[in-house]
């Protein structure tokens, strides 16, 4: 039986991501995370600021396995948020050129000070 290496922080950093981004106004920060390069550089950006864990899996285990690993903490998933809230607002300053005053961002996101436990 082969193994694989699967990259599980991907995954659940894309997800968080969609489901922080719902809670924004769709102008102008859903369309201007719409664009596949500006996701990407906030992917990038939240991935690079946090711990990447990997897997092996057996290969027949791939699938099931797969949805096992996507469980966060409360402290993670608060965590992971914090990071992403501040990709945006960091990309869409540097990417969009707004007026922060126009724009200020959903009341869902406050800051916090969370430890690295991911």
């Amino acid at each position: 039986m082969g193994k694989t290496l699967v990259h599980v922080t991907t995954s659940i950093v894309i997800q968080e991501i969609e489901n922080v981004l719902a809670t924004y106004p769709e102008f102008p920060y859903q369309d201007l995370f719409s664009q596949s390069k500006i996701r990407e550089d906030l992917i990038a950006y939240v991935l690079s600021r946090i711990p990447n864990h990997y897997e092996v899996i057996d290969n027949s285990e791939a699938s099931s396995k797969s949805q096992e690993l996507h469980q966060l903490s409360s402290e993670q998933k608060l965590y992971l948020e914090n990071w992403i809230h501040t990709g945006i607002y960091n990309l869409f300053h540097l990417m969009g050129n707004y007026s922060w005053d126009n724009y200020p961002m959903p009341q869902t996101f406050t800051s916090r000070s969370i430890s690295s436990n991911f």
